[in-house]
């Protein structure tokens, strides 16, 4: 191998265990699983090349067993063509015909690649990762697996079998359409700003780490929290803002700590600083700033998992959790309406269950405690929809209050 490139298909979805054919990392996905006659579904098919000279996929697609012709393509094979070591999305329609019979229909995928010349790995079959066990519920649109790298391993398989359902009265679409898109999520040019990044914290960690100090970092988290909620609606309660800065800073300190983990904090941070020509001397403004919204999923992540520990159980569905994640982080980055149950859930919860472990020079907890205790009965008409969120709260809070705090166990 001639040198390590980033994996990116972790970050794109979770892919611990992926398939391979000749080099190229992929997996598939069919959406939605269900159909009614004359809609469309949509075959997703991730890649990522392991050569330093461009290949050429080809997709190919049969539908046994099917006397009467029930779906459609564009086309029974699709080609396409990857630069080196490229990272991309190719999404292929099958529409369902109008006169489909209900049941469920066997679509068989065939993958192959090849390139015109030889080359060397630049990606490994298989990868031990650095980040290991950790309190994250979900890894995924943080730079984790690029970063620190999350551990996979692929299997060598050209077939995959796929199901969809057809169901439902006909929905027919006169016109769809058919025609594959590819969509490139990552290429060599953009190994270069991380690069250049990690380069930089390695030469100068020793200096940065002490800068990241916990006051500057909460002070400024506290600060750009109420300028992004704003942004989304929703002007910061007291209360809010102080719980809401605690499980930041706290999901800043959960990686920093161990320095198999820092990069996963610096690293993007000091990339956002070289992509938009941010001071690198500013790691409180790169971090707690410029990168607000990674950290926001990522702290909605950990604090999923930091519920899980408390409660011994998921109290909302993996798909529930990404999607928060996304539209936190989503708001955060770009403003638009947010409503005030994804502020608790559940980074306030979160920050309630790291409350005595964030604690400010001079802070009394119990005073903290009485501000979220305002702030949640002020939000008590929009939070009412979610029965369960308010559920968790009053009890979380309830056992705050008790001791001042939680007692939750790293």
């Amino acid at each position: 191998m001639s040198s390590e490139y980033p994996d990116i298909l972790g970050d794109l979805l979770e892919a611990q265990q992926r398939f391979e054919v000749n080099g190229v990392h992929y997996l598939l996905s069919l959406e939605p699983g269900a159909v009614a006659p004359g809609e469309t579904a949509a075959l997703r098919v991730w890649l990522q090349s392991c050569w330093d000279v461009p290949m050429q996929v080809s997709v190919g697609l049969r539908f046994p067993g099917q006397r009467v012709p029930v779906f459609s393509v564009a086309q029974a094979r699709t080609d396409v063509p990857l630069e080196a070591a490229e990272v991309g999305e190719l999404t292929i329609p099958i529409a369902a015909g109008t006169q489909s019979q209900p049941g469920a229909y066997r679509i068989e995928a065939t993958l192959a690649a090849t390139g015109d010349s030889r080359g060397l790995y630049v990606r490994s079959q298989k990868s031990d990762g650095q980040l290991g066990q950790s309190l994250l519920t979900f890894k995924t649109g943080m730079d984790l697996a690029a970063s620190l790298g999350l551990g996979f391993v692929s299997r060598s398989q050209g077939e995959q079998v796929l199901s969809l359902q057809v169901a439902g009265p006909p929905a027919p679409d006169p016109a769809p359409d058919l025609t594959p898109t590819y969509l490139s999520h990552w290429t060599v040019a953009d190994l270069t700003l991380p690069g250049k990044a990690r380069r930089y914290v390695n030469d100068q960690r020793i200096d940065i780490l002490p800068r990241l100090k916990r006051e500057a970092l909460y002070v400024a988290l506290l600060e750009e929290s109420q300028v992004r909620f704003r942004n989304a609606g929703l002007s910061l309660h007291v209360g809010e803002a102080i719980f809401l800065a605690k499980i930041l800073t706290y999901t800043v300190e959960y990686f920093l700590r161990s320095t198999d983990w820092q990069d996963a904090i610096l690293v993007p941070a000091y990339t956002l600083a070289y992509r938009f020509d941010l001071p690198v001397n500013d790691p409180i403004l790169l971090v707690a700033r410029a990168d607000y919204a990674r950290l926001a999923r990522l702290a909605t992540s950990l604090s999923f998992g930091l519920l899980r520990q408390s409660l011994g159980r998921d109290p909302w569905s993996m798909e529930e959790q990404v999607a928060v994640g996304s539209l936190v982080a989503d708001r955060a980055e770009r403003g638009g309406p947010l409503p005030a149950e994804f502020l608790y859930l559940p980074l306030i919860l979160g920050g309630l269950l790291i409350a005595r472990r964030v604690l400010m020079p001079g802070e009394q907890l119990a005073q903290s405690l009485r501000a979220l205790v305002q702030a949640r009965q002020k939000r008590s008409d929009e939070l009412r929809e979610n029965p369960e969120l308010i559920a968790i709260l009053d009890r979380l809070l309830a056992a705050a209050e008790k001791d001042d705090g939680t007692g939750v166990a790293d």
